[in-house]
């Protein structure tokens, strides 16, 4: 079940709710016990096609199809799109529909094998039962003392043990049906419809808004029929998995699933089918990200990192001053007042690019030294540089700062002693992904916008307030998924100088920390510089895809010089060769 697990999805550096430990522990123990058992995972796999248990196996595997899943989704976003749309959208794909389905095929193939297991053994005990009543003055079988019947009997046990050897071996052993509990088939277990319940009671289902979004007008196909997004069982499946996923905080403190946990009160085919989701969707959002940065949507991507953090904390809303709260108390207690997580941003500069130093070994003699103190004055001069209209390209640099380095370090050497998991181990699984929003205005010299400006860096031929036309003259492989209504969305975002500044991306840039103990950093990130000479204006967003609420904003001034055009490689050899012949 994803919300058990909500306290764990920011990854390693997001500690477990207080009182959970031991359910968790039991999901993960139950979910394993599912993958690896041969005789279960066989019957997850077995299915007729008429639906009726048997011994024959189906297809467990799915036909993905990328291509149509991203035109889908990329049709489904707008730059007003908000969070709960953007994962709605996900949660609806023709793939994630697939996949969901499946999942519930396998699911009900397994209920009907347990509801046949059951009948059988109910048989069985009335059997056994019956033949008590026969025999209950103990008289003695004819039989009872011929060597012939006893080795007859005797034979017919070690078949029966050899039989049921091979059954185990084959994933045909019945017995272990009973270790498997499931919703619907076993009392007092929760899975899906539980937390559908739970979802009703807060509020949160159906799923809040979705009528206002594309996703309400999408169809789907099933056993024959067009239905509606909550009408379809593999559409409904996904949204229930998205919204218990978003309302995690809540359900997992809920009385009935810290009962159910110790007992082993789960079921293993939701609870499987819910990580599996939550990697899935993780994986899509890093795509959709991508998307909203080749159309240099600003607004979409800020949404699209929004429902990342939401996915994977377990919150309904970002912007949540309770939620943020809540957040940064939950990181104090785990990490200590100085483990909150925060970018410290020092040395910050936008310019001509400046030379990379050369990486020295860690001890360094009096000449070296003397050396990278050159070197860094001849960066300082560099940067000094005036910035022309014909420069290749200039950067933005920056020194960061991770204020929570030492706590976080610490915090995870302690876990790893006292789990007895050599630290190396968790120190070289952990990630801490950001990511980095340049968009850039022209202004005056008193800070005022300049509206006339086209908003062109780098190539006069794509200017940035027709950008849909200049993806679509670049032939971008992403332009030509997209609708009629899409490309209008996208043209409406940056129709006037004004809109066109504010939510035009320049470049969208992710990095990623994969060493815990990092304190400090160095960021450089090339940018196309305008063609207009002039002052402008870069305003540069920083925001988390792991922590709520711990963005950084800055903006930097630059000003720009005409340039010398410089010439082209024929122009220079014919001027070499008037040379020669003077």
């Amino acid at each position: 079940m994803e919300e058990e697990l909500a306290a764990s999805a920011g990854g390693s550096s997001l500690p477990l709710l207080a009182g959970l430990g031991l359910v968790i522990a039991l999901i993960f123990l139950a979910i394993r016990f599912v993958q690896t058992s041969p005789k279960v995972s066989k019957l997850v796999e077995t299915k007729t096609k008429n639906g009726s248990t048997s011994d024959k196996q189906i297809d467990n595997k799915v036909q993905l199809n990328p291509q149509a899943d991203a035109t889908y989704l990329v049709n489904c976003l707008r730059p007003t799109s908000t969070p709960l749309e953007i994962l709605y959208a996900i949660a609806t794909t023709p793939d994630t529909v697939a996949v969901t389905s499946k999942h519930l095929d396998m699911a009900e193939d397994l209920r009907e094998k347990k509801r046949a297991s059951l009948a059988e053994k109910s048989k069985e005990a009335s059997h056994k039962s019956t033949a008590d009543l026969v025999d209950d003055d103990g008289w003695a079988e004819d039989d009872e003392d011929d060597p012939a019947a006893a080795a007859a009997k005797k034979a017919q046990e070690e078949k029966d043990k050899e039989a049921k050897r091979l059954a185990k071996a084959t994933g045909k052993d019945k017995t272990d049906l009973s270790k498997v509990k499931l919703e619907g088939v076993d009392e007092g277990v929760l899975g899906q419809e539980w937390v559908v319940a739970n979802l009703t009671k807060m509020g949160a289902w159906p799923p809040p808004s979705m009528n206002d979004t594309i996703v309400k007008d999408k169809k789907f196909s099933v056993d024959g029929n067009i239905v509606g997004p909550l009408d379809h069982p593999g559409v409904r499946r996904a949204l229930i998995m998205t919204m218990g996923r978003l309302n995690a905080k809540q359900l997992n403190t809920h009385p009935e699933l810290m009962a159910a946990g110790p007992k082993g009160l789960i079921d293993p085919t939701y609870f499987q089918a819910t990580m599996e989701y939550r990697q899935r969707v993780g994986q899509v959002l890093e795509g959709t990200l991508r998307m909203a940065c080749t159309l240099r949507s600003y607004r979409l991507a800020c949404s699209i990192l929004d429902a990342i953090i939401m996915f994977k904390i377990g919150l309904v809303d970002a912007d949540s001053e309770e939620h943020k709260a809540w957040f940064h108390d939950l990181m104090t207690k785990q990490y200590g007042p100085a483990g909150t997580p925060k970018l410290i941003i020092e040395q910050k500069f936008l310019g001509v690019p400046t030379p990379e130093p050369e990486k020295k070994d860690a001890a360094e003699s009096d000449a070296e030294k003397k050396e990278a103190e050159k070197n860094k004055i001849a960066q300082q001069i560099m940067q000094t540089k005036q910035v022309t209209t014909t420069d290749e390209k200039m950067a933005l640099e920056m020194t960061i700062t991770r204020q929570h380095a030492e706590s976080f370090t610490k915090q995870k050497i302690a876990q790893c002693q006292k789990q007895g998991i050599p630290p190396q181990v968790a120190l070289q699984s952990y990630r801490e992904a950001w990511f980095i929003l340049v968009r850039a205005r022209k202004i005056n010299l008193d800070g005022s916008h300049i509206p006339s400006w086209d908003g062109v860096l780098g190539d006069p031929r794509f200017p940035a307030n027709n950008h849909m036309d200049s993806l679509k003259k670049k032939d971008d492989p992403l332009y030509k998924m997209l609708d009629s209504d899409t490309v209008a969305s996208f043209k409406k975002e940056f129709a006037t100088s004004s809109s066109n500044c504010e939510n035009r991306i320049v470049i969208g840039w992710p990095f990623v920390i994969s060493n815990v103990a990092q304190k400090t950093g160095n960021i450089k990130i090339h940018l196309p510089p305008p063609i207009e000479a002039g002052r402008y204006e870069f305003s540069v967003t920083i925001k988390s895809q792991e922590f709520l609420g711990v963005g950084e904003e800055f903006k930097l001034v630059v000003d720009v010089a005409e340039g010398v055009e410089k010439k082209k490689e024929e122009e220079v050899e014919e001027d070499s060769e008037n040379k020669k012949d003077k």
